[in-house]
């Protein structure tokens, strides 16, 4: 009887042995099993954070080299015409969302020599003229406006016997209107518009745009053409001013 109970108890303490082995080796498998997928989860998170920050750089590098083009041929523009006007470079300082297509604020004014009517444009052409001046910074009006302010007397780059004038854009593409004086004037698509230098404004010379397209009216005594414009106007941030001759 001693004997059996004794062989009892040994079998129950195997038993509660090998019960707390395994629960105890359950319970480190569990623990490891957590362990690598914190471990899992914290790579992926570094991999996730090294591969955005690669994409970030990549990004800013080719924004860097966008500028530095655009800042390039902003300085050989310049270079042009320092040799024939006194000129300054100034800086998009404001555009209210409303009126973004029409008006901008640059960062000189008055005391740099800036008045009503001053030319301002950019590495590749007429962006529109000066309309309100402070001691410190400038009003530009500009060409996308839909209800420009003024006729632009001009005329296509290669063909001077060519006359007509731009006023303003239209509302659904933004191409500015040029309206021909003489109807029967044929404007090939893609011909670079420039400045005529009539109506004293505007200096001449000066890129505006290339023509997209030309219609006549119904009744055929008008024509108007079509001109995009050779600069993005919404990524205006730097500009030329042309102050005056020397």
């Amino acid at each position: 009887m001693k004997k059996i109970i004794i062989i009892t108890v040994l079998i129950v303490i195997l038993i509660t042995s090998g019960y707390l082995l395994l629960k105890t080796n359950t319970f480190e498998n569990y623990t490891n099993n957590i362990s690598d997928l914190l471990k899992l989860k914290k790579e992926n998170a570094y991999l996730k954070e090294k591969m955005g920050n690669e994409t970030s750089l990549k990004a800013n590098i080719t924004e860097f080299n966008i500028e530095n083009k655009e800042l390039k041929m902003l300085k050989e523009r310049l270079n042009k015409e320092s040799q024939k006007y006194k000129t300054d470079v100034a800086i998009v300082t404001k555009r209210d969302f409303d009126t973004w297509n029409s008006f901008v604020e640059i960062n000189k004014g008055s005391k740099n020599g800036v008045k009503i009517n001053t030319n301002v444009i950019t590495s590749q052409g007429l962006v529109g003229k000066v309309t309100e001046v402070s001691e410190n910074t400038s009003i530009v009006e500009l060409l996308s406006a839909v209800k420009y302010n003024s006729y632009i007397s001009v005329q296509p780059k290669n063909n001077h016997q060519l006359q007509g004038l731009v006023k303003g854009a239209d509302e659904k593409t933004g191409y500015l209107k040029m309206t021909l004086f003489n109807v029967n004037d044929k404007l090939k698509t893609g011909e670079i518009i420039v400045t005529s230098g009539l109506g004293g404004i505007y200096l001449p010379g000066i890129e505006i745009g290339k023509v997209k397209e030309a219609k006549i009216d119904n009744l055929g005594l008008n024509q108007t053409a079509y001109v995009e414009p050779l600069y993005d106007l919404n990524d205006l941030e730097y500009v030329i001013l042309l102050l005056r001759k020397k």
